[in-house]
């Protein structure tokens, strides 16, 4: 491993640890056996650190979507792809999980987190609106939906030292994270049901009441 990686898997340990504002150059260069100075001639500063460090994961998180979503196959199925892909990627990168939890929860660099998932985003609600027109708009809008899944996925890792305890073991554990794959697999599959069969017709007020 080359000096700009030992520094890169340093930081991403020390940020997954203590969060990148508590951080600093000098603890995570100790923590590599390096002098301070490489770090700043490899990435300037500790922001430029952080960003490297994004960007390695988002490159590898963008791979395994790719494979996911790649190939002769129905929206359906791709999506179902998508869910076990994902799944697995934070089962395996808990610090990434806890890296862009606390940016994006208030965070000094959400917006480094923002423009990396927003394309991703429209680009899904875009395929999800063409397969399903019925999810342009309503209470099963495309945007919903996929924050909602974004969600039941992220939050198993992002709150495992909580729920761990109802659980019997960690959330990453293989067989936590089996069970929970077949449960967002079988959500997934019931909203898209959802939108693939004819809307019912909307009860005014009056219909309720009476």
């Amino acid at each position: 491993m080359d000096t700009k990686e030992t520094i890169l898997a340093a930081a991403d340990q020390v940020f997954g640890e203590v969060g990148y504002d508590a951080a600093t150059t000098r603890e995570i260069a100790e923590s590599c056996g390096v002098n301070k100075a490489l770090i700043h001639y490899h990435f300037k500063n500790k922001e430029g650190l952080l960003a490297a460090v994004l960007d390695r994961y988002y490159d590898r998180l963008g791979a395994e979507v790719a494979g996911a979503l790649g190939g002769a196959a129905t929206l359906r199925d791709k999506l179902v792809r998508l869910v076990d892909a994902y799944a697995d990627f934070l089962g395996q990168n808990l610090r990434f999980c806890r890296i862009v939890q606390r940016e994006a929860s208030g965070g000094m660099h959400a917006d480094k987190i923002r423009d990396r998932m927003v394309p991703i985003f429209e680009l899904g609600r875009a395929a999800l609106v063409a397969e399903y027109p019925a999810s342009a708009t309503g209470d099963l809008a495309a945007e919903h939906l996929l924050i909602s899944v974004y969600g039941l996925i992220v939050t198993w890792f992002t709150y495992g030292d909580v729920i761990a305890p109802l659980l019997g073991s960690a959330p990453a554990a293989k067989r936590q994270l089996t069970a929970r794959k077949r449960h967002v697999r079988r959500i997934v599959t019931l909203l898209l049901d959802a939108l693939e069969r004819p809307a019912a017709p909307t009860r005014s007020a009056g219909e309720i009441g009476g």
